[in-house]
C-alpha cells in the first residue's frame, strides 16, 4: 500500500510538472504570435514617430549643406532597409544618424558611417546594443574633431577596438598623408590627434561596403537575433502604413496642427463661456 501511495504521488508530480510546461509553451507561443502581429503595430507607429523627430534633426543640421526633406527620407529608407536584412535595430539608428549630422558630418557620410559601425560590430561579435553606444560616442568625438582615448575606451568598451579596427585606421591616416607614429602602442599615438574626423570617416566608409563584415552583419546566428529581426522586418512595415496613412513630416505637421487648432478653438470657447458664467 506505501508502495502504491508512492507511485500514486509520483504520477501527480509528473503529470504537474507536464501541465507546467505545456502551459509554458502555450504562453511562450502566445507571446511569439503577438510580437509578431499586434505589438509591430504599437511599435511601428513608435519607429514612425522617431523617424518624423529625426527628420527634423537632420533637418536642422543638414540645410545649410543643401539638403532636402527628400534626401533625407531617401537616407532613412536606406538605413531602413539595411537595418531589414540585418541583426540591428532601425530605430537605434535614426537616433544615431542625428547625433552625427548635430557633429557636422554631411548626411550621406553620416548614412555611410552608421552602416559601417554597425558592419564592424558585427564583424567584432558586438551586440546591437554595443553598435548602439560606439555610434554615439563616436559622434560626440567627431563633434569635437577628433577621437580621443576617452573616446577609444568607449570603443573598446563596446568590444570593437581590435587589431582590424586599429589597422584600417592607421591605413586611412596613410592614405590621407597624415603620419602615425607606429612605435608607440595604439592608445598612446591618440594624443597626437592624427585620428580626425576625415580619418574615422574614410574608414568607416570602407567598412560599409565590406562584403565579409556585411555578411556577419546579415547572418542570424541565435534565436534572439532571429526573433530581433522577425520583429524588425513586421514593425519596419507597419511603420510605412502608419506614414501612409498620416502623411510625411510635413503632411502630418498640416493635418496634425489642423486638428489641434481646431480642437483649442473649441476648448477655448467652453472655457471663455464657463468662466465668464462663474
Amino acid at each position: 500500500e506505501s508502495l502504491a501511495n508512492r507511485f500514486s504521488t509520483l504520477g501527480i508530480i509528473g503529470i504537474t510538472a507536464l501541465q507546467n510546461i505545456t502551459n509554458s509553451a502555450i504562453n511562450a507561443g502566445k507571446r511569439i504570435v503577438s510580437a509578431l502581429t499586434i505589438d509591430p503595430i504599437k511599435t511601428g507607429f513608435q519607429e514612425y514617430e522617431t523617424k518624423m523627430n529625426a527628420i527634423t534633426t537632420i533637418l536642422t543640421n543638414t540645410k545649410s549643406k543643401g539638403a532636402t526633406l527628400d534626401d533625407v527620407n531617401k537616407a532613412l529608407n536606406e538605413l531602413n532597409t539595411y537595418a531589414d536584412k540585418t541583426i540591428y535595430n532601425f530605430s537605434e539608428m535614426t537616433r544615431n544618424i542625428g547625433t552625427f549630422t548635430a557633429a557636422g558630418v554631411d548626411l550621406k557620410t553620416s548614412v555611410t558611417s552608421i552602416k559601417g559601425i554597425a558592419n564592424l560590430a558585427a564583424g567584432s561579435g558586438s551586440s546591437a546594443q554595443q553598435a548602439s553606444v560606439a555610434m554615439y560616442q563616436l559622434s560626440q568625438a567627431l563633434a569635437s574633431g577628433s577621437v580621443k582615448l576617452q573616446d577609444w575606451n568607449s570603443v573598446v568598451n563596446a568590444g570593437m577596438g581590435g587589431e582590424l579596427f586599429q589597422n584600417a585606421l592607421k591605413d586611412s591616416a596613410k592614405e590621407l598623408g597624415i603620419f602615425v607614429n607606429e612605435a608607440k602602442p595604439f592608445r598612446e599615438t591618440l594624443k597626437d590627434g592624427w585620428l580626425t574626423t576625415e580619418v574615422l570617416t574614410k574608414t568607416l566608409g570602407r567598412f560599409a561596403e565590406d562584403k565579409s563584415l556585411l555578411q556577419a552583419a546579415t547572418q542570424v546566428k541565435t534565436f534572439t537575433q532571429l526573433f530581433d529581426t522577425m520583429k524588425e522586418s513586421v514593425q519596419s512595415g507597419w511603420a510605412v502604413s502608419w506614414e501612409n496613412i498620416i502623411g510625411d513630416k510635413d503632411e502630418a505637421a498640416e493635418m496634425l496642427t489642423g486638428i489641434s487648432d481646431a480642437f483649442n478653438e473649441v476648448v477655448g470657447k467652453s472655457a471663455d463661456a464657463r468662466n465668464e458664467m462663474l
